[in-house]
């Protein structure tokens, strides 16, 4: 029997492979076995034992992957991958369904995984590139929630916690709003995102005893990697130039991503840089700008709350919130 983390490794290798170029069976099945690394502990029948096992369990899982569609045969008795195209994996998705997934009971992170691609889909591609982002956004989420008390993990165990069960149907309601706000921000395109940021980013500044001078959108493709600009003076005099980029996508914003807008911020000797996107950021690029004392990124969590904060985009109404339908 194979077990879940041995069949996804297999199987990672038999899609990375078939990327590169088409092969017959054998020859596929044993690229796979070299890229396990298998050797034995006691000699060269115990590895050739093993290799066999290896051999028996990654023709299983091709047969599988062909019978699901997901590989083909050309009529060279080669096979190859079925290029399906990855997934639009979100993140506020995700989220919701750990949600759902711990109201209903403790899940190890393992777990957690399987019911996420399930529920997306990403277990029916051959590509792996949305299983990598559905992952990514798996971690960032759990780190969240364990951070700010929603859930906890014993024994390997990620259980909603005590306070969070008690509510579990109000995050599921912030949750859905949180979707159809940044859905709807979606569906009004880039430069309506740049408006509505630094509109918001305004608002936002001024609640927190900021004076703001001047906020604006540059506009036009010889912006230079800078969207918008905001000058600020705080009660001492002191004033800043804060400089803006907005990505209104479902991409990932990558550490490259970041690098060049804060290459362009010093270039301009902006004091401030704040890269807005309604995704979220790969480990590196959070790891990256939390080295740094003057940039940081806004993901479509923050900007969501931002939103709940200014009552721009959200409203609440007999202190329930929704979405502004005359802005959005």
């Amino acid at each position: 029997m194979i077990n879940k983390t041995e069949h996804a490794r297999i199987y990672r290798f038999i899609v990375d492979i078939l990327e590169k170029t088409p092969l017959p069976r054998a020859a596929l099945i044993e690229r796979c076995i070299n890229r396990m690394n298998i050797a034995g502990k006691d000699g060269a029948s115990e590895a050739g034992g093993a290799k066999s096992l290896a051999r028996s369990k990654a023709g299983a899982i091709l047969n599988e992957m062909h019978a699901r569609g997901l590989v083909g045969l050309d009529n060279m008795g080669k096979y190859f991958l079925v290029m399906d195209r990855p997934i639009i994996v979100k993140i506020e998705r995700c989220e919701r369904e750990i949600i759902r997934a711990l109201t209903d009971g403790k899940k190890t992170k393992s777990e957690l995984r399987d019911i996420l691609r399930a529920a997306i889909g990403t277990d029916k591609t051959a590509t792996t590139r949305d299983d990598d982002t559905l992952s990514t956004y798996m971690g960032q989420i759990l780190k969240r929630m364990l951070a700010e008390g929603v859930a906890v993990i014993e024994e390997g165990y990620y259980t909603l916690s005590e306070k969070a069960s008690a509510r579990a149907d109000d995050l599921n309601r912030m949750l859905a709003l949180k979707t159809e706000f940044l859905q709807r921000l979606h569906s009004k395109g880039g430069e309506f995102f740049e408006n509505y940021f630094m509109t918001l980013l305004s608002k936002y500044s001024k609640k927190h005893g900021k004076k703001v001078l001047e906020c604006y959108v540059t506009g036009g493709s010889a912006d230079g990697g800078i969207d918008g600009v905001m000058k600020t003076e705080d009660s001492l005099g002191f004033r800043e130039t804060v400089m803006v980029q907005t990505k209104n996508r479902v991409e990932i914003a990558t550490e490259t991503d970041v690098r060049g807008f804060y290459g362009a911020v010093c270039a301009k000797r902006g004091t401030r840089g704040i890269y807005a996107t309604t995704s979220t950021f790969h480990s590196a690029a959070r790891e990256f700008m939390a080295s740094l004392d003057d940039c940081i990124g806004l993901n479509g969590t923050a900007i969501f709350s931002m939103a709940k904060e200014c009552s721009y985009g959200i409203k609440c109404i007999k202190g329930v919130f929704t979405v502004d339908d005359k802005l959005l």
